[in-house]
């Protein structure tokens, strides 16, 4: 079965990435990584609005008291969306390694806030893996990485899953609950060297929803990996997805322009735009970072 997925909003990103759902006011957050900036768009009017964060942001996610907290080119931090003034955690992780940058993340069900760092030149295997606490305490959970990217969890909060995207890979772990520590890395879904493997989300029966890279799509795959169905996107950068809407059900996708040539730009105008598509599966609903 295959879906095709329609533009909303009118802000087109250089390389949009992370949306995340606000269920209590309806609205989606998504960044656009080298601009640093993020956007907040109400799905039900098509408006938006632009907040500056002044250096490159690899994802943020929703707090439980209000506000966000950022993983950026200089660490984890608080933003104030009313000053549009970020206060970094001090000291953050990587804050004078000027070779890697955050990536992407996600609020584990306990309330911590994951986040994982890539190297600017985007092949070295310097990446590594953050959990901040709510005390604003932070760890080192794994080492060795390409590029972090999607990150989720099982119902049962168990499991962790992370893709490294030059690893063609979707790993899983074993979740600790109380520690946040992860152990018994496996490889849980593979894909060719070809394919690249970007932003990830998984739904309310534990199935991926993976954005691809270079492919314009994204693929809904069972718990276990086997593929179900696909979603076409006008954007050959698929970067990212989320569920939200009201009965949280409507998958929104994010997309980059950042690496298409001028022909390719007006081949496809859409590009760099969030997309959306009614899915029939119910997603679920993403915890908030209780620092």
């Amino acid at each position: 079965m295959k879906w095709t997925a329609e533009p909303i909003f009118h802000t087109k990103a250089t390389h949009g990435e992370g949306p995340v759902w606000d269920e209590i006011h309806q609205e989606l957050y998504w960044v656009d990584i080298p601009e640093g900036r993020y956007y907040k768009g109400k799905p039900s009017t098509g408006a938006s609005s632009t907040f500056m964060v002044g250096q490159d942001i690899g994802v943020l996610a929703l707090r439980q008291e209000g506000g966000i907290v950022m993983a950026v080119r200089d660490g984890f931090g608080l933003y104030d969306a009313s000053t549009q003034q970020l206060q970094l955690i001090e000291p953050s992780p990587e804050q004078e390694n000027a070779l890697v940058r955050f990536n992407d993340g996600a609020v584990d069900p306990y309330g911590r806030f994951l986040a994982g760092t890539m190297a600017y030149d985007e092949v070295s295997c310097l990446g590594k893996l953050f959990s901040l606490n709510s005390d604003h305490q932070w760890i080192t959970l794994a080492h060795d990485l390409y590029i972090t990217n999607g990150m989720a969890w099982n119902q049962k909060g168990d499991q962790f899953f992370m893709i490294d995207t030059l690893q063609h890979c979707v790993f899983s772990y074993d979740y600790d609950s109380a520690s946040g520590l992860i152990s018994n890395r496996n490889r849980h879904i593979e894909f060719p060297k070809t394919v690249y493997p970007d932003g990830m989300c998984t739904d309310s029966e534990d199935g991926f929803w993976i954005a691809f890279y270079g492919m314009g799509k994204v693929i809904h795959f069972d718990p276990k990996g086997q593929q179900i169905e696909e979603i076409e996107v006008p954007a050959p950068h698929t970067t990212s997805c989320c569920f939200g809407g009201e009965d949280l059900q409507t998958l929104f996708i994010t997309t980059s322009c950042r690496d298409l040539n001028a022909q390719q730009k007006e081949t496809f105008p859409h590009a760099g735009r969030t997309f959306r598509v009614e899915t029939g599966v119910k997603g679920k609903r993403e915890p908030r970072f209780k620092g």
